[in-house]
């Protein structure tokens, strides 16, 4: 008898003991995570930033969001052709709402609009050769207003100035895209 419950203390001591070092190992993860996620949050390099995965994420998300009546907001702007009541206000609740702090506390550092291909270079030819060339156009909204860097531009000079742009494609020549200036 005695043998056994020796055994017995034996096996529970091995358990509580790897027990507390799994919640070791697991803190130190979360408080190492904790400090490192603003190192992880954007992708920079060394004249501007290319990337806010947060804000590539909210990005997303805010497409997938439904309305009242289950149409997604990526729907509704691939058949309306701009942002209507409800994508708009929602868009302005989650975008300004979440990042005109971090860009510069200015509202128009923060757009949300829909940008279309022409099919036309700068020279006027085609642009299935050189994309980077083809010129691209921005619808202003009653929400976002107009791209604060321009209305229309190459996707090369669309991308030269100092901010993050994150673009998902609604149809052949159309891109939904959010644009955070500054930092």
């Amino acid at each position: 008898m005695k043998q056994n419950k020796r055994g017995q203390i034996g096996e529970t001591m091995t358990w509580i003991i790897a027990t507390i070092i799994i919640i070791v190992v697991l803190t130190i993860s979360i408080f190492i995570a904790s400090f490192s996620v603003e190192k992880f949050k954007r992708i920079q390099g060394s004249y501007f930033q290319t990337a806010d995965v947060l804000a590539s994420k909210s990005l997303y998300s805010y497409l997938s969001t439904p309305d009242s009546s289950g149409k997604k907001v990526h729907t509704q702007i691939e058949e309306e052709g701009n942002l209507n009541e409800f994508n708009g206000n929602f868009g302005l609740q989650i975008f300004r709402g979440l990042y005109q702090e971090e860009y510069l506390g200015n509202p128009s550092n923060v757009w949300l609009g829909i940008v279309t291909e022409t099919e036309e270079k700068v020279n006027g030819e085609n642009c299935e050769n050189e994309p980077q060339f083809c010129i691209l156009e921005s619808a202003e909204n009653v929400f976002f207003g107009q791209r604060p860097l321009g209305s229309r531009g190459t996707r090369l000079s669309y991308h030269s100035i100092p901010y993050t742009s994150e673009s998902v494609q609604i149809d052949n020549k159309r891109n939904i895209e959010l644009n955070l200036i500054g930092k």
